[in-house]
């Protein structure tokens, strides 16, 4: 009898104990700091004349999705065709087209291996529902969530960013940074100007994002080893992650201004993929917290 129970207690501690090993498909490294008092104090560039919204083009896909190139050529086209006036975020998301997938379209086991994905992009698939639609989707400023029409196949965005890329902007933002290379901590800040008086409750993001990634992609079903990406997130950079922090609610004054400062450390990879800060750019916008429709965008290089 005792022997039965010394068996029992040991493979219930072999199960418990196995079930340490089990992780995040996905795991990210919180490197947020909350330490601001180091920063310095940051100087803002003027307040854009123009009074246009700027416009994010959030590109869903994935390495093994074989038109997803198609689209990112698509954005890129747009970047030109509408210089100042897009800001583009790749996001590789769900399990069918961004999971590692060694081996696909009869490469090597040790190819394609990569796993882009994030906490904060899987975050916004679940709410968006871009790898539900099909990758590659795309959205442009999150607009039309409220009719169930945010997700556009990339075949019709540029028609329909002509339809939108006139908006008039009621709120002015811009980003300052101040980036130490010893220790890869980031001080930034946000300040907003709004151009107009209305009434909402408003939330501020800050992603990270990167450049001249280099590595395996399925390019219209023939594996690449050297494609090259580009606007891809890796952090939801301000404290409280995908969704950010709370800016204002309620009434909202013509003139009214903030200013939001943080910090954060870049770690020396995300998902075991390097991080160069000379390719790290970081995105900021406002969105309704009710619609989640982006307001004003922001994009800076983080290095010259």
């Amino acid at each position: 009898m005792n022997k039965k129970i010394f068996f029992l207690l040991l493979i219930i501690s072999l199960t418990f104990t196995s079930c340490d090993f089990v992780g995040n498909p996905y795991p990210e490294t919180n490197a947020n700091v909350s330490d601001t008092s180091s920063c310095t104090t940051l100087t803002f560039p003027a307040v854009t004349a123009s009074g246009y919204k700027k416009i994010l083009i959030e590109d869903y896909t994935g390495h093994t999705c074989g038109n997803c190139p198609r689209a990112a050529d698509t954005l890129l086209a747009l970047e030109a065709d509408y210089p100042g006036k897009i800001i583009a975020l790749a996001l590789h998301v769900g399990s069918t087209f961004a999971a590692p997938a060694p081996g696909h379209l009869g490469t090597t086991s040790s190819d394609f291996l990569d796993d882009y994905r994030t906490l904060a992009g899987e975050t916004y698939d679940n709410v968006f529902g871009a790898s539900a639609f099909g990758l590659p989707a795309g959205m442009f400023n999150r607009k039309d969530y409220a009719i169930s029409d945010n997700i556009k196949f990339y075949l019709g965005w540029r028609a329909y960013l002509s339809s939108i890329v006139s908006e008039t902007a009621n709120v002015d933002l811009q980003i300052a940074t101040d980036y130490d290379a010893s220790t890869r901590k980031i001080c930034f800040a946000t300040r907003d100007s709004f151009l107009t008086s209305f009434s909402d409750t408003l939330k501020l993001v800050v992603l990270l994002t990167q450049d001249s990634i280099i590595s395996w992609q399925d390019v219209f079903g023939v594996p690449s080893s050297t494609y090259v990406f580009n606007h891809m997130l890796r952090d939801a950079i301000t404290p409280s992650g995908a969704w950010g922090e709370s800016l204002v609610s309620g009434a909202i004054t013509a003139g009214t201004t903030h200013i939001k400062k943080f910090a954060y450390t870049i770690p020396a990879s995300y998902t075991s993929i390097p991080c160069d800060p000379n390719q790290v750019h970081l995105i900021a916008f406002i969105y309704k917290a009710s619609t989640y429709e982006i307001l004003q965008v922001e994009e800076v290089k983080l290095t010259p």
